[in-house]
């Protein structure tokens, strides 16, 4: 419930965010309190939590909340929800805090139905990288269509394309290693450990120029056109964070300029958006779509 510390944190910053002015000290606890009470939880909001929830947003997450004794106000300090793990947990919450007056799921909240994504080994695999435990697990490959057992010392989660991958060294490699989560079955935690880890900062660059999880071509200037209708698209959900775009006013079109790995997965998002799409740079890429489309002409035809 929002009687947590995650909870609690999540709260202040969404306050914050809807008052860039500022807002009291008195405004900010009240308006937490309130949300308990919508859940009928009496909650007082003592000093000291308040003030080790101002204490670990700083040091968590790297966020400045100052107050002015001047005009008696909290603030965030120029912030941008620039960190991709605020901002999971403010989307999860901003759809719970939406909720927390409803009895169950509303009907006219309609989630799309899928498949497992591999959720469920959460919990398992983030004991087993705390604890730097080595896990074995089976994995299915699809490209093979066979089920193998993997040992695994595992680093770190990341989300990419609404899927969830596992990453990590395979016992005695120092290679990059991704697992997708929903190909993974029956996660052990061995008895043996590993001393050293990669640190985020690494794995954060080793994947900044992938698109979705592989990471097996250099990286590449990539420049394209959109008509307007997937310009617009791709102006509010950006294909990669390397993204610039431009509109070309006389021309009623965009061009996009990426820096990226040029994957199979990243020729496949390109061909989702074939009514539009211009490969402008580099050749070998506009080729190799000339070349897909017209196979897949002489196979419609």
């Amino acid at each position: 419930m929002l009687q947590n510390k995650i909870s609690r944190q999540l709260l202040i910053i969404n306050i914050l965010l809807d008052n860039p002015h500022g807002i009291s000290k008195n405004e900010l606890v009240s308006f937490i309190e309130k949300k308990f009470e919508l859940l009928n939880q009496r909650f007082k909001y003592l000093n000291l939590a308040f003030n080790r929830d101002l204490k670990e947003l700083r040091e968590d997450f790297g966020l400045d909340i100052p107050y002015s004794k001047k005009h008696k106000i909290y603030t965030l300090n120029d912030y941008t929800i620039n960190d991709s793990r605020i901002e999971l947990l403010l989307n999860s919450f901003k759809i719970f805090s939406s909720l927390v007056n409803s009895s169950g799921l509303p009907e006219y909240i309609i989630p799309e139905k899928r498949k497992s994504n591999g959720i469920e080994n959460f919990s398992i695999l983030t004991e087993a990288i705390n604890k730097k435990s080595i896990i074995e697990f089976y994995y299915f490959k699809y490209d093979i269509n066979v089920t193998e057992t993997k040992t695994v010392k595992p680093f770190a989660l990341k989300e990419s394309k609404n899927r969830w991958y596992l990453i990590g060294f395979y016992e005695n490699t120092q290679e990059y290693r991704t697992f997708g989560l929903d190909r993974i079955n029956n996660v052990t935690l061995t008895d043996r450990t590993y001393k050293k880890s990669p640190s985020i900062a690494e794995i954060n660059d080793y994947f900044r120029d992938s698109f979705a999880m592989f990471t097996d071509e250099k990286t590449e200037f990539v420049k394209l056109g959109f008509d307007i209708r997937d310009g617009n698209y791709i102006k509010s959900y950006p294909i990669h964070t390397s993204q610039q775009i431009n509109f070309i006013e006389k021309e009623n079109r965009y061009e996009v300029t990426l820096n990226i790995k040029i994957t199979l997965d990243f020729i496949m998002e390109l061909l989702s958006r074939s009514w539009s799409v211009e490969v402008i740079e580099p050749l070998h890429l506009r080729k190799k779509i000339a070349s897909i489309f017209q196979e897949a002409l002489k196979r419609n035809k």
